[in-house]
């Protein structure tokens, strides 16, 4: 009896020294990923909504530290032209990279007013990543597009705001207008024009901080704008109606007569606060 318990202590240490051999000992800890070998970063860039890019197209790639964005560790520019996706390589300096910071690929890619930024983060050489990445860009909206937009979204707003209006005669015509203003400033001036000789026209005008921001002849809210203005008084853009750009000369007098219908606008909201 006392050989079986031998027996049986025996194999249970054998067993258990066997076990101890293929745990890591207590406290041991895989190792942490190093930084990704090599001292250049390749990859490819794609658009997700694909078009056509202009002449002087340019791709600039960043690698940067994600807690300094503003300091690159390396920078590239790039001319690019025809069908996506568009290839890189970009070398850097190993000696500026540290192990315990995490790393991202920032591209951007400006075709004319047009931008298009990465829609995720690209990590690379720590916490694992390896030195390739594959950007998708999305499209931003162009300055031109970002004011008709806003000037468009104003418009469908007009209905909550105060209304003035009023009619005037010319030597040829008459003139009915009728205006939006909100905190005691004129946003929104619709303007109808009939000629004693037969005909109509009408024109609209959207403002910001006293200034003319977007204008439409004819006017309508199915119309689309035909000018577009900063808030420096530049033209952002200008289409006619039949198609094609307006001319420096046309854009200027829709600019002028803009500014002559919130004049006169402005007087009579003003006015009407004194009361």
């Amino acid at each position: 009896m006392r050989n079986h318990w031998i027996a049986a202590a025996a194999a249970l240490a054998l067993l258990g020294g066997c076990n101890t051999a293929e745990q890591p000992a207590a406290g041991q800890q895989a190792a942490a990923p190093g930084i990704a070998e090599g001292t250049t970063i390749t990859g490819s860039v794609t658009l997700r909504d694909p078009m056509p890019l202009g002449e002087g197209a340019k791709l600039d790639v960043k690698l940067v530290d994600v807690a300094e964005p503003a300091i690159p560790v390396a920078e590239k520019a790039f001319d690019v032209s025809g069908a996506p996706p568009y290839s890189f390589s970009l070398d850097f300096d190993r000696s500026k990279v540290s192990l315990g910071r995490t790393y991202v690929v920032n591209a951007l890619l400006i075709d004319g007013p047009r931008r298009f930024v990465p829609a995720l983060n690209s990590p690379v050489l720590t916490q694992g990543a390896g030195t390739s990445v594959e950007i998708v860009l999305n499209t931003e909206a162009t300055p031109a597009e970002k004011l008709a937009d806003e000037c468009t979204k104003l418009e469908s707003h007009i209905g909550g705001m105060k209304t003035v209006n009023g009619t005037y005669t010319t030597d040829d015509s008459s003139v009915g207008w009728d205006a939006f203003a909100q905190g005691g400033t004129v946003r929104y001036v619709r303007v109808n024009t009939d000629f004693d000789s037969g005909g109509h026209t009408s024109a609209n005008y959207a403002y910001q901080d006293g200034k003319p921001m977007c204008a439409k002849q004819p006017g309508g809210v199915k119309a689309r704008w035909n000018a577009g203005w900063g808030e420096d008084g530049a033209l952002l853009f200008s289409r006619a109606s039949g198609g094609g750009e307006l001319d420096e000369a046309a854009a200027q007098e829709l600019r002028e007569a803009a500014m002559k219908a919130l004049a006169m606008a402005q007087a009579k909201v003003d006015a009407g606060r004194k009361k």
